[in-house]
């Protein structure tokens, strides 16, 4: 049998084969963009937290596929980073964002760290990522800068009748006071009509006093998180029967309450699954079995180990308390923790805080859980060798 492409993505920013579950994001960016494009209104900003693995950097390119696909705008995208701010490499997006609106689509050559064009509507859509050097000079405000390369980018888009989807990712990494001053100008473009769609993405603390901008806060909030089981067998079972090796039902309701409806470990699973079936005609339960233990062993070595790598000690003690208390499936508290460890809650708050922050443990209402599927079970491990 010829070898068939695995239709599955666990990669970072893979699109996977489907969507499932991400519908209404889906269609709110496709109405802020027609808003933009056809009633010549800002939109109000998109916003997605969440954890990571649930598919957010994935939406972001979503967007500027869209806005690519139906209007021919280009993305203009930046990755805060950790201690940096963003502002200086969204002045050079901005400025070779408004390089290829302007310049004829057959003399359009931009120095970026990459440009994927689309064929659209009402031109070419493409996507402007900008990775900026550190050139030594001593850093100054930038907001007039970052004014003017806007401005100047609309200037040409209402021009040539275009427009263009600005996102930001990682914005929890940025200051809340950057985070300002990009939401003023914003503002002034929404009274304005500025021809130009605004989705940022970033983990939960985004919405956290701290940063906490008004602007912002009067967006369209999107919490991305994990699918529900029917969401989850269909991003199984579809992308599989399009690639012409269909999932049998009871092999993706396996692999589906295995991934627990982590976006991340259900590609995962599905890939391994793809691949145990290589000689078949069809993904079976036997590839299915075959692939839990590949995909668990993956998620290991990978995210398991980076979060218990990452945690401090106390963070440690922290997580195989959680584990201990909720392996036969009992819910765990704040308060269940703070027993199991001889502590009062006020003295775990902060430990409990930080490891939400952090994406390894999330809480709903009073129970606590960890985010990604199985890594209770390898916490434990953990606490064994320790």
């Amino acid at each position: 049998m010829s070898r068939v492409e695995n239709p599955y993505r666990p990669g970072f920013n893979e699109p996977p084969g489907e969507l499932a579950g991400r519908e209404d994001v889906l269609e709110d960016l496709g109405e802020a963009i027609e808003v933009a494009a056809l009633d010549r209104r800002t939109p109000r900003p998109t916003l997605l937290a969440g954890t990571r693995g649930v598919g957010k950097t994935v939406m972001l390119g979503q967007a500027g596929a869209i806005a690519g696909e139906r209007f021919g705008w280009p993305r203009v995208h930046v990755e805060t980073r950790p201690n940096t701010a963003f502002a200086p490499d969204l002045i050079d997006a901005a400025t070779r964002a408004r390089e290829l609106i302007e310049q004829p689509a057959a003399k359009r050559s931009l120095r970026a760290e990459s440009l994927t064009l689309r064929a659209g509507l009402a031109g070419v859509g493409g996507e402007v990522r900008f990775a900026r050097a550190s050139d030594g000079r001593p850093d100054l405000d930038p907001a007039p800068a970052l004014r003017s390369a806007l401005v100047s980018l609309v200037a040409i888009a209402v021009e040539r009748d275009s427009g263009f989807v600005l996102t930001l990712d990682e914005a929890h990494l940025a200051t809340r006071s950057e985070l300002a001053a990009l939401a003023a100008l914003l503002q002034e473009g929404t009274g304005e009509r500025w021809p130009m769609v605004v989705v940022i993405a970033g983990l939960a603390q985004m919405r956290s006093p701290e940063r906490s901008v008004t602007y912002l806060e009067r967006g369209n909030w999107h919490e991305l998180g994990l699918l529900g089981r029917d969401d989850a067998m269909r991003a199984l079972q579809r992308p599989a029967a399009a690639a012409g090796r269909p999932m049998d039902e009871d092999a993706a309701a396996l692999l589906a309450h295995a991934s627990g409806g982590y976006p991340y470990a259900i590609q995962l699973y599905g890939h391994h699954a793809w691949r145990a079936s290589a000689e078949h005609e069809r993904i079976d339960r036997a590839a299915a079995e075959a692939a839990l233990p590949r995909a668990a062993r993956e998620l290991a070595r990978g995210l398991y180990a980076a979060r218990w790598t990452a945690a401090s000690p106390a963070q440690r003690d922290y997580l195989a308390a959680v584990a201990e208390l909720g392996k036969d499936g009992k819910a765990v508290t704040g308060r269940s923790v703070a027993e199991q460890l001889g502590r009062a809650p006020k003295q775990l708050s902060s430990v409990r805080d930080d490891l939400i922050k952090a994406g390894t443990l999330t809480a709903e209402a009073q129970e606590l859980r960890f985010t990604i599927p199985g890594m209770g079970d390898y916490v434990l491990g953990q606490e064994r060798h320790r």
